[in-house]
C-alpha cells in the first residue's frame, strides 16, 4: 500500500513546483510591467517638460525682441517728430529760430555728473534729470524714452565694471565723433566720457539745463 502512494505524493510535489514557478513568473512580470510602465511615465513627464521649457524660452527670447524693436521704432518716430517740428519752427523777424535751446548746467552740476560716472554712484545722476529720458544705445537703437529711474539703470547696466573714464577728450576726438553716425548727440555743451575699454556716454540736455537724452556707445568705433 506504501509503494502506491509514492507515485502520487511524486506527482503532487511536481504539480506544487509547478504552480510555484508560474507564480514566480507571474510576478516578474508584474513587477517587470510596473517597472517598465514609471520609465515610460518617467521619459514622457521628461519629454513633455523640455518641451515646455524650450518653448518658455523661444517666447521669452520673441518677447525680448518685440520689446527691443518697438522701443526702437519709438525712438525713431520721436526723432522724426523733432525733425518736422524742427523744420516747421517759424522764425522771428530777424530770421533767428525761436525754438527752445539747449542751456548747459552750472559748472558745478557737470562736475557731479561726471562723478557720478568715475565714482560709479549713478543714483546722483536722477536729480539732474528730466522728467522724462531718451537713451540711446548706439547699434541698437534701445531703449527710447524712459523715466529717471530707467535711465539711471540702463546707466548704470552700461558703466558696470568699467574704470578710466576720462571726460577731457581731445577737442579732435569729440570733433571725430560729432561727424559720424551719431553727430546729433555731440555738441558743444554735451558731457562725454569714454572708459579705458573705449566705451563712450554722451549726456544732453534741454531748456532748462536738465538731462534729456543720454547716448550709450560700447565701442568707439562706432562713431566713426
Amino acid at each position: 500500500m506504501v509503494e502506491e502512494k509514492e507515485p502520487v505524493k511524486e506527482a503532487h510535489k511536481q504539480g506544487s513546483s509547478i504552480r510555484r514557478s508560474f507564480l514566480n513568473k507571474c510576478l516578474f512580470l508584474i513587477l517587470l510591467f510596473i517597472v517598465m510602465f514609471g520609465l515610460s511615465a518617467s521619459g514622457i513627464y521628461w519629454w513633455r517638460d523640455t518641451i515646455a521649457t524650450d518653448f518658455e524660452n523661444k517666447q521669452a527670447t520673441t518677447i525680448s525682441t518685440l520689446q527691443k524693436t518697438i522701443s526702437s521704432l519709438n525712438t525713431r518716430l520721436k526723432q522724426e517728430k523733432a525733425k518736422n517740428a524742427t523744420d516747421s519752427t517759424p522764425t522771428d523777424t530777424d530770421g533767428d529760430d525761436t525754438s527752445c535751446t539747449p542751456v548747459a548746467p552750472a559748472y558745478s552740476v557737470l562736475e557731479n555728473i561726471q562723478a557720478s560716472i568715475t565714482s560709479g554712484n549713478t543714483a546722483a545722476l536722477e536729480g539732474y534729470m528730466a522728467s522724462t529720458v531718451d537713451v540711446i544705445l548706439a547699434a541698437t537703437e534701445a531703449y527710447g524714452e524712459q523715466t529717471r529711474t530707467q535711465a539711471v539703470g540702463d546707466i548704470t547696466d552700461f558703466i558696470s565694471g568699467e574704470s578710466g573714464w576720462d571726460f577731457t577728450l581731445p577737442a579732435s576726438v569729440l570733433s571725430s565723433y560729432g561727424k559720424g553716425g551719431y553727430g546729433q548727440y555731440f555738441t558743444n555743451i554735451d558731457v562725454v566720457g569714454k572708459s579705458a575699454n573705449g566705451k563712450v556716454i554722451s549726456f544732453l540736455f534741454d531748456c532748462n539745463s536738465k538731462i534729456s537724452t543720454v547716448l550709450l556707445v560700447s565701442n568707439e568705433d562706432l562713431l566713426q
